[in-house]
């Protein structure tokens, strides 16, 4: 969860890269999470790293480690998520149905949603999430989209 960890280079996969979400609409989103997500977050950027998930979320540098932060959150009361740069993955799947929500209707009601439970995602998978149990009518609201008839 390190957001300096360097790790070797890999030959780019010339399939990936032609599946990945184009520039613009990755950048667009990008805004879209940031102003969903406001001081959540530290950051939201391209992951260098991620192959199968969606996102992940990174400490920024002189963080605590998140060992750390799931020992206070244990401790402490009035414990607070701490800031975090969230990465998302451009050949996801979820992460380029999103961002084609985001280019088809700006003012789609799901995406900020998705938006939200994706963090808060990151964050239960972290053990840093407060209470997950605050998750469940949001859940319930995509469920119900993703169930409904169209």
């Amino acid at each position: 969860d390190d957001a300096g960890l360097d790790l070797p280079a890999e030959q780019p996969d010339e399939a990936k890269k032609e599946e990945a979400l184009p520039a613009g609409k990755f950048q667009a989103l990008v805004a879209r999470f940031k102003e969903t997500l406001g001081d959540r977050v530290e950051d939201v950027r391209e992951s260098k790293i991620l192959t199968d998930s969606p996102c992940r979320l990174v400490n920024p540098s002189g963080a605590l480690n998140t060992g750390m932060q799931r020992v206070q959150r244990l401790l402490d009361k009035d414990y607070k998520i701490p800031h975090k740069i969230l990465e998302l993955n451009r050949n996801s799947a979820l992460i380029q149905n999103i961002s084609a929500r985001l280019s088809a209707n700006t003012g789609d009601e799901l995406i900020n949603p998705l938006i939200e439970q994706l963090f808060e995602s990151a964050l239960v998978l972290e053990g840093i999430h407060p209470n997950p149990a605050e998750m469940v009518p949001r859940i319930q609201k995509l469920m119900e989209a993703a169930a409904r008839i169209r």
